[in-house]
């Protein structure tokens, strides 16, 4: 991962504890409750229930999966 992709990634963090008062751990568990399958149905799950934006959404999502193993 580049530089640039770290401090993109850092920068969606920041922004969705800011503007949901919950930090990234906290949605990652909430998307490990998803009654959802796969990657992209867990984005849309969290845009569509939790009002997140398609980049917190996929960060949130990333996460999870990269949690998952």
């Amino acid at each position: 991962m580049s530089d640039r992709h770290r401090r993109k990634r850092a920068t969606i963090a920041a922004n969705l504890e800011a503007q949901t008062g919950r930090p990234l751990a906290e949605w990652v568990a909430i998307a490990g409750q998803a009654p959802v399958e796969g990657f992209m149905g867990t984005v849309d799950w969290l845009k569509a229930h939790h009002g997140l934006s398609h980049f917190q959404a996929r960060l949130v999502a990333e996460q999870r999966r990269d949690a998952a193993g």
